[in-house]
């Protein structure tokens, strides 16, 4: 057990896997692989008798640098998993003779400037409705008391100006005067200015400026408006050809999974995903794609923008877009390229229904999240995709979202 304190959102503190009630419970996912560590594998060689045997059977002997993993059985669960979708090990052992990778999914540990960062991944069911399905605004604490089983990570470095550029970010996603397309276009006009600043001894006075330039644009009446009719030379019929875009990558995060878990619907919602990109692609289909946008995503959105301002805010936190963000607009075409990819995955796998409910958006949002936010090549092509003009993208792609 390790004792410290932590930066992390308000939201995350009191979490509670549900284990057996999950409606898609982690350890049935056939797409990951449970890798154990050393030091937990000698727990269960050093356990003994029926219990340590039956679980070093079921862990492949063969170590790698990432130590070594639980077998695939061909049903497609984890081979500890009970009938009653609950864990043998920490049935039978107790959470302190989990591995590393089971102790603390979807927690995610990280450490900047030997300061721990802790956050739950939107790839559980639970953590998107712990944290994203509240009314109130994400607060962000600074040091949190937490005992945790898993290590944290090395330290990282994170520069004061990323540190400041993630908490201006943050303050524009929650500035509820404007829309989520408004907060998403703010930031993007931001992140590419900010790119364009030198970055030599005055790049942090620069910054610095640059930000008080855009809370005083912010504080001012009329300037998104001015910004959005200086780039509509779009014209709306085009949406079609921006949502066939952003669907086709979407499309890339539908590959259903390899071998189908017993009782779990999620290959056929990634089939539908794949047939609604097929039928886009196809080029029959153009008007199709507007419709599903405007009976589905749209009105969700616009009638839930609590959880969306959510999702903004916790995503600037809870992944590396600023951390990692050498070139701004780069990350920032990443960023907002996932989020339009992920209503459009999630859109394609409903496109059938006359509208979304609350639980259609959830299942669309985590099974995207397994996809992209546990594979970094994914990640890399979407910013590769949407570098170029991500602004005229979303206007393009969000249409009538306010």
């Amino acid at each position: 057990m390790i004792n410290t304190t932590a930066f992390m959102a308000d939201s995350v503190q009191d979490f509670m896997c549900t284990m057996g009630a999950c409606e898609d419970n982690c350890c049935r996912n056939t797409t990951w692989t449970i890798h154990v560590d050393s030091d937990t594998y000698e727990k269960y060689k050093n356990y003994g008798g029926e219990l340590g045997e039956h679980i070093l059977s079921c862990i492949d002997a063969t170590h790698d640098n990432k130590g070594y993993k639980f077998k695939e059985f061909d049903h497609g669960h984890c081979p500890l998993l009970t009938d009653e979708g609950l864990c043998y090990i920490h049935r039978n052992l107790g959470e302190e003779y989990l591995c590393t990778t089971c102790a603390s999914y979807p927690r995610i540990w990280e450490s900047f400037n030997g300061k721990a960062e802790y956050w739950l991944s939107l790839s559980c069911p639970d953590a998107i409705r712990h944290v994203l399905y509240r009314k109130k605004k994400i607060t962000f604490l600074p040091d949190v008391s937490v005992s945790i089983f898993s290590k944290i990570p090395p330290a990282e470095p994170f520069s004061a100006e990323k540190y400041d550029m993630r908490d201006f970010l943050i303050s524009i996603t929650q500035h509820r005067k404007f829309s989520i397309k408004e907060k998403l276009l703010l930031m993007g006009l931001f992140m590419r200015t900010a790119s364009k600043l030198p970055k030599n001894d005055s790049f942090a006075k620069s910054l610095r400026d640059l930000k008080t330039a855009y809370r005083g644009y912010m504080g001012s009446s009329g300037f998104l408006d001015t910004l959005i009719s200086d780039m509509g030379e779009m014209h709306p019929e085009n949406r079609k050809d921006y949502l066939k875009i952003v669907t086709k990558t979407a499309a890339a995060a539908a590959t259903p999974p390899k071998k189908i878990p017993e009782g779990i619907t999620n290959a056929d919602y990634y089939r539908l995903m794949v047939a609604f990109h097929e039928d886009v692609m196809s080029g029959g289909a153009d008007e199709y794609i507007v419709d599903v946008f405007d009976r589905l995503i749209v009105p969700y959105v616009n009638a839930n923008t609590y959880v969306f301002e959510n999702y903004l805010a916790y995503s600037i936190v809870s992944t590396r877009f600023v951390k990692e963000a050498d070139d701004f607009a780069s990350a920032y075409a990443g960023f907002a390229g996932e989020f339009i990819s992920m209503l459009a995955f999630t859109a394609g796998m409903f496109h059938k229904n006359e509208k979304l409910t609350h639980d259609e958006m959830i299942i669309g949002m985590y099974l995207f999240h397994r996809k992209v936010s546990h594979a970094l090549a994914l990640r890399k092509r979407l910013a590769e995709i949407f570098s170029n003009d991500i602004l005229t993208m979303l206007l393009g792609s969000l249409g009538g979202i306010r």
